[in-house]
């Protein structure tokens, strides 16, 4: 279940936000679906559900192009997206048609895929559990990532603070402790760290948690993962 009141926001040139939620066990959570506008048309980067309203405003800024599932457990609204936009690219990580069933039209993201040319470029983590790939996109100098890097802060729910407290994302961005769980091949990190550093990164917007705005926001990303190198 998501919640009714959508509105994007608009973080810089050809880049937009919607923050949203959903209820899993009872619990409610944070969303966030990241919009990357390119030449070729709007990248929706990890869809959440999509009101009327929020479809016309997003139909207003132009053609969406790519449907981006980012990693094997941000899937749950790809298939109303699909239904929403039929006309759009669907590109999603290997496994997840195993996981899921079929997904029509998709293609799997691998390092030789295009998502806009020149204008975004991607980095897989290799070797972990979600298979994720983390896109940054060039205008507006963002790294967008779903579940790699958290940052809750107080203007999250109660239940959402004690929880990314325990698993140490609360306070300041961080990698929580579970991933070194999910990670099958050390040796894909270092690599995936030295992509993401080589990006004039200011800004990290994850599905999860504050927006990171910061000059050496891929720094704080590296950092952050180096305890697992």
């Amino acid at each position: 279940m998501s919640n009714s009141a959508q509105e994007l926001r608009k973080l810089d040139e050809g880049l937009w936000t919607l923050d949203t939620t959903f209820t899993r066990l009872g619990c409610k959570g944070s969303l966030r679906m990241t919009v990357l506008e390119t030449a070729a048309g709007l990248v929706l980067h990890s869809p959440v559900a999509l009101d009327k309203d929020v479809r016309n405003a997003l139909r207003s800024l132009g053609e969406i192009a790519v449907l981006f599932a980012p990693n094997l457990f941000h899937h749950m609204y790809l298939h109303a997206a699909q239904d929403h936009f039929p006309n759009a690219r669907v590109l999603v990580p290997k496994g997840l048609e195993r996981k899921i069933g079929k997904i029509a039209n998709s293609e799997i993201v691998t390092d030789k895929t295009v998502v806009a040319d020149g204008e975004i470029e991607h980095a897989t983590l290799s070797g972990h559990d979600l298979n994720e790939t983390v896109l940054f996109h060039r205008r507006s100098g963002t790294l967008v990532t779903a579940d790699l890097l958290y940052n809750y802060q107080p203007e999250h729910n109660f239940t959402e603070k004690l929880f990314f407290r325990a698993i140490g994302c609360y306070g300041a961005p961080g990698v929580a402790f579970y991933h070194r769980y999910a990670i099958r091949d050390k040796s894909g990190i270092v690599p995936f760290q030295e992509a993401v550093g080589s990006w004039p990164v200011k800004r990290i917007v994850m599905c999860h948690g504050r927006i990171v705005e910061a000059p050496e926001a891929a720094g704080i990303f590296m950092s952050a993962w180096q305890r697992f190198a």
